[in-house]
């Protein structure tokens, strides 16, 4: 199963660059925006935070909504031709604020401790020089920029009309999670979040390939461990689903499935998912055409993946397909790294399984033969590093 390319004349990278570069611009061209992304620049330029500014600009700016150009330009005022200057008034003025005198540097040099005092004179000054810095920076951009035509609104980024469906798909499913215009900065990180997830994961597109060979292969489709529910919305949003059942155990998760789902799409008469709360050791599966079981198996013994295992399997409907992708044990270092990062997530809480436990991957396509399925295993690591492998198995 190979992934086709894009169509001629687009290309993803190229699309990403210009969503990010119109992303960092912000949504809207006033002067008051313009002077605010100035004078935060300069603010951070002066703070002795050397090999921070870039990141701390680009974060502050994307939370609310600035100028991150303007901004990264302003920051650089740090620059080596500056730096000395700028950091020699800090340190005056830190002098001056905490003793009332400039600090003669023939007198403090020579004396014990002239180090420390320096470094705390410059951290004194430093915010109260940005703080004028930016006050005079942005004064500054506000009288240009108002004398500047008004340009309005910058217009939110559209994917071009020969955009692949996949990638359309992609984006109507992370919108129904978060708006990437909303006035909130969390509600935007989200929906960026949830799109660039699908897009990194090479799932998404396995799916769209399987559904163009096969447009009526998914039918009703049973998602177990759907977790938010992305990939069984994103078969929604393809048109491929005729309904979409979803069991997972961790509720904040379901609460943001079930948010989702309940979000009204362009096609008011496509169905809809429904996601329930449910301990897959116990859990009832309903017979499905489609049956997932993505990234979830290796949460539990290998005594309650075989249990699991024989349930999907009963429930695939005669004719339909189950869908599994798990890591493989038997490639490597991908097998090492997955395993460390698997480890990782699930230690930090991210991932909230009880343990991680991997098996190969044809251990499990033959329990899946034993129950009547004929599996074929496909490489579904894409571009990553880590070692997915996924099988179908058709009844």
């Amino acid at each position: 199963m190979g992934i086709s390319g894009p169509p001629a004349g687009f290309s993803l990278w190229r699309e990403e660059l210009k969503r990010a570069w119109l992303t960092l611009r912000g949504p809207h061209i006033t002067p008051a925006r313009a002077a605010a992304s100035a004078a935060l620049g300069l603010f951070i330029g002066s703070l002795p935070i050397f090999g921070s500014h870039t990141p701390l600009v680009l974060m502050l700016c994307l939370w609310f909504q600035l100028d991150a150009a303007v901004a990264w330009v302003m920051a650089n005022v740090s620059n080596p031709f500056f730096a000395p200057a700028l950091l020699m008034a800090e340190v005056q003025v830190g002098a001056w604020l905490r003793t009332g005198s400039l600090l003669r540097f023939d007198q403090e040099l020579t004396r014990s401790g002239a180090l420390h005092h320096f470094i705390g004179f410059m951290l004194v000054g430093a915010p109260v020089v940005g703080l004028a810095l930016a006050l005079f920076g942005g004064a500054i951009a506000l009288a240009a920029a108002s004398l500047l035509p008004r340009r309005g609104a910058r217009q939110p980024y559209r994917l071009p009309s020969n955009a692949p469906e996949w990638i359309r798909a992609v984006e109507q499913v992370a919108r129904r999670f978060a708006s990437p215009d909303s006035r909130f900065p969390a509600e935007r990180t989200r929906f960026h979040y949830l799109r660039a997830k699908l897009l990194s994961d090479p799932m998404a597109r396995l799916l769209t390939e399987i559904a163009d060979a096969d447009p009526s292969a998914f039918g009703s489709v049973l998602d177990i461990g759907a977790g938010r529910g992305q990939l069984s919305l994103l078969l929604l949003e393809l048109g491929r689903a005729t309904a979409v059942r979803g069991l997972d155990w961790d509720e904040r998760k379901l609460a943001e499935a079930k948010r989702a789902a309940g979000r009204a799409s362009n096609d008011a008469a496509r169905p809809e998912a429904v996601f329930m709360r449910g301990d897959l050791r116990t859990a009832l599966f309903d017979p499905a055409d489609t049956v997932l079981l993505v990234d979830v198996l290796h949460y539990f013994t290998l005594k309650e993946q075989d249990a699991i295992l024989d349930r999907a399997a009963e429930a695939v409907r005669s004719g339909g397909r189950l869908i599994l992708r798990e890591a493989d044990t038997d490639r490597g270092w991908r097998s090492l790294l997955t395993l460390a990062e698997e480890r990782f997530f699930t230690f930090v809480r991210f991932n909230r399984g009880e343990r991680v436990c991997f098996r190969p991957v044809a251990e499990i396509a033959a329990r899946l033969q034993s129950r009547g399925l004929h599996c074929e295993l496909h490489p579904a690591w894409g571009r990553t590093p880590f070692s997915n492998v996924l099988v179908v198995g058709r009844r």
